[in-house]
């Protein structure tokens, strides 16, 4: 469903613009879903045998990386007297089974992935062609007097979303490619699959941008020799800093040019709320938990901001505003209302601080997700009523002549 959902985000806009046009919406699903393959299609022709002999020499290199890494951590430890525990037990017949019974794990983890990513597009297929009907079973089910309410508010969750997640695939895809060819240009050894690496965890924001470069310069650090490329700079310190600078710099021009032009400009969250949230999202649902983590908060926040702006008031009514309805009230019970001198004095009487500031979880919620629109109180509103008394000729203040 999470992959369909994404799927029905990315292509939704176009098939409803070409249902605009004229076209039949299943006959422009069909066309967006052909396009789409034929593009992906034609990106994997080219860039799958490269990875790919990439992942076979970096799957022979793998056991002398992780070695010579575990050789440096234990130096390390060894300089600041550390314990090292832990020697690698010789093999038995208990190791075979547990190695074969990982290696069944892990196959069987790969056939739930491509049933996750064969099933998912067919879904968001047939999501696209009855997304009207699904709309209208959905507005049936609200309230008359709600509907035009929701739907403005399902508009602006779609927007956040569906931004996001366009936005996001392309900073990803434009994050990958510039790092693999920056990592090509300094000669670090299987560019292609760090590349890939970088460019899928850069989908996790914050954090995402780290995993590549810790990648890169394990790599930098344990290879034997060195990649190729314009540079080819020599394994060790050169090839490590050489790395970090190309990441760094690809990573810049995604803060200051990339991501603020294409990811939706409506998910703006605190840095802390965000780390908060992948923090919880990672815990509970792992990796799908921590891609989900932005979108569920921007979906959050909009709903406490739509509450706040429709069913709260800033700041919270004192005794004043409570009077201020008694008397309105009694105005409309034909009652007479107070003089305006003494609603100017009512309206100007200081407010306590506790009611000024309003309830701690008002004040945690603005802490948050940033303060609303001030909106204007009923002892204002009495004061600039008060203020100009109608008359005869129009509006004259009190006691002019």
């Amino acid at each position: 469903l999470v992959v369909a959902l994404i799927g029905v985000y990315l292509l939704n806009p176009i098939v409803t613009r070409m249902e605009r046009r004229g076209v039949p919406r299943i006959l422009g699903t069909l066309i967006t879903y052909l396009i789409a393959g034929g593009i992906l299609a034609t990106v994997l022709t080219f860039t799958i045998p490269v990875v790919a002999d990439q992942i076979r020499s970096f799957a022979r290199s793998a056991p002398e990386i992780i070695d010579r890494a575990a050789g440096g951590l234990r130096d390390l430890a060894e300089r600041f007297d550390l314990p090292v525990t832990g020697d690698a037990a010789t093999p038995t017949g208990e190791g075979v089974i547990d190695f074969f019974g990982r290696l069944l794990s892990f196959t069987r983890g790969l056939f739930d992935l491509a049933i996750v990513f064969i099933l998912g597009p067919i879904l968001a297929f047939y999501f696209l062609v009855d997304a009207p009907k699904i709309k209208r079973g959905i507005r049936a089910l609200i309230p008359s007097n709600r509907r035009a309410e929701a739907e403005a508010l399902f508009q602006r969750i779609g927007k956040a979303i569906g931004g996001f997640f366009r936005g996001q695939l392309l900073v990803s895809l434009f994050v990958g490619v510039s790092s693999a060819i920056a990592l090509f240009i300094v000669g670090l050894p299987f560019w292609a699959v760090v590349g890939l690496v970088a460019g899928i965890t850069n989908l996790i924001p914050l954090i995402g941008p780290f995993i590549g470069g810790i990648v890169a310069i394990i790599i930098a650090f344990t290879t034997g020799e060195s990649g190729g490329g314009l540079l080819s700079l020599e394994p060790g310190w050169p090839l490590a800093v050489g790395s970090a600078v190309a990441l760094l710099i690809v990573q810049q021009i995604d803060n200051h040019i990339m991501s603020p032009n294409i990811v939706a400009r409506t998910v703006q969250l605190h840095p802390v709320t965000v780390m908060l949230g992948l923090l919880a999202g990672g815990t509970l649902l792992g990796l799908w938990g921590m891609l989900l983590a932005v979108p569920t908060l921007a979906t959050v926040k909009i709903l406490l901001l739509h509450a706040w702006d429709t069913r709260m008031q800033w700041p919270p009514p004192g005794p004043e505003g409570v009077a201020a309805r008694v008397r309105t009230a009694a105005t409309d019970a034909g009652a007479e209302p107070p003089p305006p001198s003494e609603r100017v004095e009512q309206a100007r009487r200081p407010v306590r601080a506790t009611e000024r500031r309003g309830s701690w979880w008002s004040n945690a919620i603005r802490a948050v997700f940033g303060s609303p629109k001030r909106r204007e109180t009923p002892e204002e509103t009495e004061a600039r009523e008060a203020n100009t008394v109608p008359g005869p000729a129009g509006p004259i203040s009190p006691g002019s002549p």
